[in-house]
């Protein structure tokens, strides 16, 4: 397709065959940047004119992504700024993308000291320890338990059989002593 500025509008097809990415990638790559303002054209039908331009962006897009940002910050950095990325998102992405002590997000910048940074680590590293602690001593509280009822449960067959063999044991003994006075009385 073409406008009247001379530009050739490409298809989706066109554009998931220069770009080697499938038709669902780079429909959630557009998503991602239509949610930060970014606009693509359409035809009347609604389906979306790629045109140079666009392609470009959507191509940065995706080497942005491979330097580690997730598609929503790369798109809204792309787009102009940070706007409505969710301040959870910006950290988890500048930390993924900063390898220095120093946490580097869009005009703002914090700075922890090695001893801060220290601390926050040893804080952690407690909090990890004491839910390990805590799920050893449940996993040993019920694995006692299973081996008391067992224990018990073998306890009161033994118990039975015993109670069963020696009420036999009677029956037997008390029949044949029984014939045995029979026997004898007459």
């Amino acid at each position: 397709m073409s406008t009247g500025k001379g530009n050739y509008g490409y298809s989706t097809r066109q554009v998931v065959e220069k770009l080697k990415v499938t038709r669902s990638k780079l429909r959630r790559l557009t998503l991602a940047l239509e949610k930060h303002g970014y606009h693509f054209p359409r035809k009347k039908s609604n389906q979306r004119i790629y045109f140079e331009q666009n392609v470009q962006m959507i191509s940065q897009l995706m080497l942005e992504m491979k330097k580690g940002k997730t598609i929503d910050y790369a798109a809204a950095e792309l787009c102009g700024g940070p706007a409505g990325l969710p301040q959870a998102e910006l950290t988890k992405t500048a930390l993924r993308s900063s390898g220095s002590g120093t946490l580097k997000l869009p005009e703002t910048e914090i700075s922890f000291s090695a001893e801060q940074f220290r601390l926050m680590i040893e804080q952690v590293a407690a909090t990890a320890a004491e839910k390990t602690a805590e799920n050893v001593i449940e996993r040993y509280d019920k694995e006692m338990e299973r081996r008391i009822e067992r224990r018990d449960r073998e306890l009161v067959n033994r118990l039975r059989e015993a109670s069963e063999a020696g009420v036999k044991k009677n029956n037997f003994f008390s029949r044949f002593i029984g014939r045995k006075k029979l026997a004898e009385k007459p």
